[in-house]
């Protein structure tokens, strides 16, 4: 009787611990993240100094990737827009002296009938309010050019930034909604890009009627579209004032290193055709191959693709071609059997990219982009228990395709293969590499290798 007493209460403890603990579970998980700047931009103020109507003067400033952007693999462009803002100040002499380190960016208000404030909000110094004014100078952003270098690092011509032109409006207003002029800008590492130098060109405003007669020849040649000349030409109570105008560097797309970020390509398509691939899976893999190719969208002038595929050995399908139906024919003809021989995959797609071959274009980026749902186990042993030697085979494959310019992609399929692996020696790393957990969502994964959307 007592040993059943005893084993009664104890388990009716048991019973009631268990609300108790789960009530009062607690449970901390830590989470951290740096957030780096994209870009690289110089703080030092652009001084012109005293200048005359009508001179022509020039400055030049540079905006960069980052460090931190350039080491991280997962990001490559960076699209980013110049803006000019008004510029507020501490003067004195009626505006004729400016006070060092007082000046703020001035925010655009808009007043909900098509006008503006400009909030300069509080001084950055201590003034006297007897002998000094805290306010938006005189805007000077109309009378800024502003032009890209228009090359990349190599010094090769680039055109992938805008550029303004003197005698423009910044900015304008329209009910509640302020409208920039922007000037963009676009660096990438992928086009050895990661610099942009640009010159800042003032075109110096006249006067009241102090204007010399060829103002207006000098207003169109710089600027066609900025008649009439007269609009330009400043109040003469501003005469011998300090102007101002900031200059607002804001990034505005941040792209994952998507193929539909180049202008164009030579890209090899490896695909795996071996016999763990049923029928259905392969018309699957088929169909988002074919809709990867139509996104991409061969033309002779454009993307050129072609396809090695890969079973117990390698064939190349395909040399690279602009016109699309070859491509899809290439696909389409694909059937599963056999083995998993990723090695001479990568080896016919790098051979095909070689700057030597002649369906190669040398100047060309060149991408290399592998489908497979399974680790290799050809060519070497026979051995199922042991496939180190068709790994490292095909990882040697690969590294001879980045030795060759090549940036390798991996797709995986399914989960009978050892991502670690192919993340880590057959992509260029793991931002190169991407699961899929069904031949359904291929398609998917491929559509956004194709895309070149902020992140």
């Amino acid at each position: 009787m007592r040993k059943t007493f005893l084993g009664l209460a104890a388990f009716a403890i048991a019973i009631a611990t268990v609300p108790m603990f789960a009530a009062f579970e607690a449970h901390v998980i830590n989470v951290t993240a740096k957030i780096e700047n994209a870009l690289s931009v110089p703080l030092d103020e652009i001084d012109f100094g005293t200048v005359f109507p009508q001179e022509e003067l020039y400055k030049d400033f540079g905006i960069s990737l980052s460090q931190s952007f350039l080491d991280e693999n997962r990001v490559d462009d960076v699209d980013y827009i110049i803006r000019q803002k008004p510029k507020c100040g501490v003067t004195t002499l009626d505006g004729r002296e400016l006070v060092l380190g007082s000046t703020a960016t001035g925010h655009v208000i808009p007043d909900g009938q098509g006008g503006y404030t400009v909030d300069c909000g509080e001084s950055p110094v201590a003034f006297d309010s007897g002998t000094h004014k805290y306010g938006m100078l005189p805007l000077l952003c109309p009378y800024l050019s502003k032009h890209p270098d228009g090359v990349n690092d190599a010094g090769a011509q680039v055109n992938n930034d805008g550029s303004l032109d003197a005698f423009h409006v910044p900015f304008t207003v329209s009910s509640s909604t302020v409208n920039w002029l922007s000037v963009p800008g676009h660096l990438a590492k992928s086009e050895g890009d990661t610099t942009d130098n640009w010159t800042l060109d003032l075109k110096t405003p006249c006067f009241g009627d102090h204007c010399a007669q060829d103002w207006e020849e000098f207003v169109t040649r710089i600027n066609p579209n900025a008649l009439p000349a007269s609009q330009w030409i400043q109040a003469i109570e501003n005469e011998h004032k300090v102007f101002g105008c900031d200059l607002w560097i804001e990034v505005n797309g941040i792209s994952l290193p998507g193929l539909g970020c180049k202008e164009e390509i030579d890209l090899m398509l490896v695909l795996d055709r071996s016999g763990s691939i049923d029928s259905t899976e392969l018309q699957t893999l088929k169909d988002a191959a074919n809709a990867f190719v139509t996104a991409l969208g061969p033309s002779t002038d454009g993307n050129h693709i072609g396809q090695s595929s890969f079973s117990t050995t390698g064939s190349l399908d395909l040399h690279l071609t602009g016109v699309e139906a070859d491509v899809h024919t290439a696909i389409n003809a694909l059937s599963s059997d056999g083995f998993t021989n990723l090695f001479e995959g990568i080896d016919l797609a790098t051979a095909e990219l070689d700057n030597a071959h002649e369906h190669e274009r040398a100047a060309v980026p060149d991408f290399m982009v592998i489908i497979t749902d399974g680790n290799p186990n050809r060519p070497g042993t026979d051995d199922p228990t042991d496939n180190s030697a068709d790994e490292a085979a095909a990882a040697a494959a690969a590294d001879a395709a980045r030795a060759a310019g090549i940036e390798v992609f991996v797709v995986g399929v399914g989960s009978d293969l050892d991502a670690t692996y192919l993340s880590t020696e057959i992509a260029d790393d793991a931002g190169h590499y991407f699961d899929a957990a069904l031949f359904e969502d291929l398609e998917a994964v491929l559509a956004g290798l194709t895309q070149c959307e902020p992140s």
